[in-house]
């Protein structure tokens, strides 16, 4: 599957869509509700099939208490009650912290149709020469234009409808398209140390520095929230400044993404073999706070892996408890050593290490003997 966003142009109709996404909030708060009240009253959970049926009776037997229900494509509205059942699923496996919870009408959400919810129209000869899809879709009736930044490729299987805290909407579409990026391999395997001064230290001794894009914007920040707080709610003011909150916030967020995706894209071009640290990011966040949230590395590492699949890299992660900081990579010995200090003096072969090119380079060490690599050449600083 290959899935690309387009961002829809603002006008008076996207109304439309905004009341689509109230629909959805409704119908996943009610099952929602319903499933916590069955719990608290000792009743077994109900299944998808379960909700599904009982969503058309529901519409059925009260057309008109549930009658914005029939607003929304029923394929659309299944999907909600299949996310809500995911949740679920993935709290009973123990893969979520917690079960799904009530979504506030104030935060974005979205819809997921199937082709009877949306139909494109066919393109004048010559459009942008980008094949079979103009830039107009017709969705449950109504007809938007949206930015064909790109050409969609393949068959369309679902478009996904999603508002932003702004306001603007933006269409997900999947297709059958299968996208191929495999090239000549490099034949080199690095491994990396990540930390919160430098974001990634490779094992061949570059380093590569975080912008820290919220802690750089943080004054900025700081005096929309205060600008907010001032306002009376409910005001025209007070919406005015909730944009410029989350227009600021949103420009980080994109400022970010921006970053891990040109980086996993630099990283999977020079490496075959990826080696990292497996990290305990709760407990980071505990003893760093923003810090760690701001570089993003769950995020990060997330683009890379989606990265090296599609061109046939591979990203390995070594034990979390594996010593790699306070181990010399020349001779093995192990020293006590405490955060502040970033450059040691191994004392049994007199081997100078700076603190995270040692560490990386005990990844890939460690890497390359735990998962077997071949025929590839290890990027060790100081190495030929």
């Amino acid at each position: 599957m290959y899935t690309t966003t387009y961002k829809l142009f603002r006008a008076p109709r996207n109304r439309n869509l905004k009341r689509k996404t109230w629909i959805a909030h409704t119908i996943w708060n009610y099952f929602l509700g319903w499933q916590r009240t069955r719990y608290s009253l000792g009743l077994p959970y109900l299944s998808y099939k379960e909700m599904s049926r009982a969503f058309t009776i529901l519409r059925k037997a009260h057309p008109e208490m549930f009658a914005h229900w029939r607003e929304l494509d029923s394929w659309a509205a299944r999907q909600v009650l299949q996310r809500l059942d995911e949740g679920y699923q993935r709290f009973f496996k123990k893969i979520a912290k917690r079960p799904p919870k009530f979504r506030s009408f104030r935060k974005p959400y979205s819809f997921t149709m199937c082709p009877s919810g949306y139909k494109f129209d066919t393109p004048i000869a010559g459009d942008k020469g980008f094949g079979i899809y103009s830039d107009r879709v017709t969705i449950m009736g109504k007809t938007y234009r949206f930015n064909l930044s790109r050409p969609i490729f393949g068959t369309i299987k679902t478009v996904t409808i999603k508002e932003d805290a702004l306001g603007d909407f933006y269409m997900s579409v999947v297709t059958d398209h299968i996208q191929s990026h495999l090239k000549p391999m490099t034949g080199n395997a690095a491994g990396f140390d990540m930390g919160i001064k430098t974001m990634l230290t490779c094992s061949n001794g570059k380093q590569y520095q975080s912008p820290h894009f919220q802690t750089g914007a943080m004054d900025k920040a700081r005096a929309a929230n205060r600008q907010l707080s001032t306002k009376q709610r409910g005001s025209n003011n007070r919406a005015r400044a909730r944009q410029h909150h989350a227009r600021m916030h949103r420009k980080i967020t994109r400022q970010r993404e921006d970053h891990h995706w040109k980086l996993a894209l630099e990283l999977v071009r020079r490496f075959d073999v990826l080696f990292f640290e497996t990290l305990n990011l709760d407990g980071m966040k505990r003893l760093w706070g923003r810090k760690v949230s701001d570089i993003g590395f769950y995020a990060f590492l997330e683009k890379l892996k989606w990265q090296a699949k599609k061109r046939g890299k591979r990203v390995a992660f070594i034990d979390q408890w594996q010593p790699t900081t306070s181990v010399c990579h020349v001779c093995n010995t192990r020293i006590s050593l405490e955060l502040r200090d970033r450059t040691w003096t191994c004392g049994h072969c007199n081997t100078h290490h700076d603190r995270d090119i040692n560490a990386a380079i005990n990844i890939v060490l460690v890497g390359a003997s735990t998962f077997g690599v071949k025929n590839v050449r290890l990027a060790i600083a100081g190495s030929s």
